[in-house]
């Protein structure tokens, strides 16, 4: 009985050595070289601790630079990788579908997607021609690869590439892309050991380094447009109201926080030619009256620049907001409109400076004699005639202006 107590102790202290830890990373946004590089860490923080790496996924797609890379990773690793595409609502769109299917064991949350892989060019179309072949053929055979590899569905994996395909995650498990569907890490990570033969122990979350966390934030289409409005506009402002540097200040933090993202984002550099130039048009506006034509081709030009900002070849899937380009577009507009009602309310309205200001204001009679004489107005001393007589000190009123002399008439004479 002792040998026997002996020998269940030994068994259960030697199942608890067994136990892996399970580390969880999130990968959300746009996939670049600081996801890869968060990974490449994490993967080997699992593989140091002999422990199994659970990575949380929900991206639009990235560079197909990093999701190979990426891919190779996860390929070669003999660390068990899970790729979970959660939460509930989340997407594994086009760089993130081939991330997916390269992992040990896949996973899906109830009301996420996976697919739509298809290469464009840099407007965002499909490519045309010869060209198309070859990209499409190269990407084709790099995710049949890794389906291949993962003992997964290979055409339906090849549909989200030549046909856009997208799958729920319910199809995506029938079609045989995924393992499973579930909606926490503990149920994925229980499936998942039964598949790939380790026993699931403790669960710890990896936090990204502060670096981490700015690149990721800046890897964000959507703030990259935001900032470089922001910074084109605080810099305008600064040269219209010059001397607090204030405007100067957030101009320059928001311009060089774009710049470091488009180091992260390659951009379209037609797309932002067209931006400037919307600028360059909307300066113009002020100083040439077109009757709104130069407002409209500014909104036309950086419209068509925000939506091709991040078509080009190697992004897959980065494209801005179709809501931030609509609000972005219409605060533009809604703005020149109002300062254009100004600037017409302003113009019909009658001079209120120079000679031509001078009619219907009141002055004091300095010196007269003879139907003629000086006035004090406006801070200034005035010619005058009339016919009437005034004395020094008296108020008189301008009824008219007719080269640098005066007309008047008696104040009380309305």
């Amino acid at each position: 009985m002792k040998k026997l107590l002996i020998i269940f102790a030994a068994f259960f202290v030697f199942s608890a050595a067994q136990a892996k830890q399970i580390l969880v990373c999130e990968v959300n946004g746009i996939i670049s070289g600081y996801t890869h590089n968060y990974l490449k860490q994490a993967l080997k923080k699992a593989t140091d601790e002999d422990a199994v790496l659970l990575v949380r996924l929900d991206t639009p797609g990235g560079l197909l630079d990093s999701t190979r890379k990426i891919v190779q990773m996860f390929l070669e690793t003999e660390t068990p990788v899970i790729v979970f595409v959660a939460p509930q609502g989340a997407r594994a769109g086009s760089a993130g579908t081939f991330i997916t299917l390269s992992a040990g064991y896949a996973a899906m949350a109830e009301g996420s997607n996976i697919g739509a892989a298809h290469p464009v060019d840099i407007s965002g179309k499909d490519i045309q021609g010869d060209m198309a072949k070859k990209v499409e053929n190269d990407t084709v055979a790099f995710i049949k690869s890794i389906a291949e590899k993962r003992g997964r569905n290979a055409d339906a994996a090849v549909a989200t590439v030549t046909q856009s395909a997208s799958y729920t995650a319910k199809e995506a498990l029938e079609k045989g892309l995924i393992d499973a569907i579930a909606n926490t890490n503990a149920e994925v990570t229980k499936m998942a050991a039964a598949k790939l033969g380790f026993q699931a122990g403790d669960i710890t979350t990896l936090n990204p380094t502060p670096m981490q966390k700015t690149a990721f934030f800046l890897s964000d289409p959507n703030i990259l447009i935001l900032l470089l409005f922001i910074g084109i506009a605080a810099v305008f402002l600064e040269f219209k109201m010059p001397g607090t540097f204030i405007f100067a200040g957030i101009g320059i933090a928001a311009l060089v926080l774009f710049l470091a993202g488009i180091n992260i984002i390659p951009v379209n550099s037609l797309a932002l030619l067209l931006i400037l130039a919307g600028f360059g048009l909307l300066i113009a506006e002020v100083f040439i009256p077109s009757f709104g034509l130069l407002t409209l081709g500014a909104v036309v030009c950086m419209g068509f620049g925000m939506y091709l900002m991040f078509s080009r070849e190697g992004n897959m899937g980065i494209n801005v907001s179709f809501w931030l380009i609509f609000g972005v577009i219409g605060t533009i507009a809604a703005v020149f409109i109002i300062l254009g009602r100004l600037l017409l309310k302003d113009f019909r309205k009658k001079t209120v400076t120079g000679r031509e200001g001078m009619t219907g204001e009141t002055g004091i009679i300095m010196d007269w004699e003879n139907g003629a004489g000086h006035i004090f107005i406006h801070g200034e001393l005035w010619k005058a005639k009339s016919t009437f007589n005034f004395n020094k000190n008296d108020s008189a009123k301008v009824v008219a202006v007719k080269g640098m002399v005066l007309t008047l008439e008696a104040k009380n004479n309305e």
